[in-house]
């Protein structure tokens, strides 16, 4: 079972900003194919970014995902949150958390 938190963002970026944010905020690289990009987290959990459809306002879906726990997963979230807020003043909203 995978574990998920998603930060909620409100913030006019595109998906490869957003993962270059998340990048340097996390101090590790975007791997993955162009097609499911996604940064790995230290401790096996890994971000990846989903944005509006066409025409669609954000909010911009930030899933972290974790194989160990919901807290887990939440808590590399909460992490992830502040880190960039601080890094790049985007609007932050809220964390919801859910289990695959």
């Amino acid at each position: 079972m995978r574990y998920q938190a998603t930060i909620i963002v409100v913030a006019a970026v595109t998906k490869p900003e957003a993962l270059s944010a998340i990048s340097q905020v996390v101090g590790r690289p975007v791997q993955g194919s162009a097609a499911h990009p996604f940064v790995a987290l230290p401790d096996g959990g890994r971000v990846t970014v989903e944005v509006p459809k066409f025409g669609e306002a954000p909010p911009l879906a930030i899933d972290v995902t974790d194989p160990r726990s919901d807290s887990d997963a939440r808590a590399a979230a909460e992490t992830l949150l502040v880190s960039l807020g601080d890094a790049t003043g985007w609007a932050i909203h809220h964390l919801q958390a859910s289990a695959e």
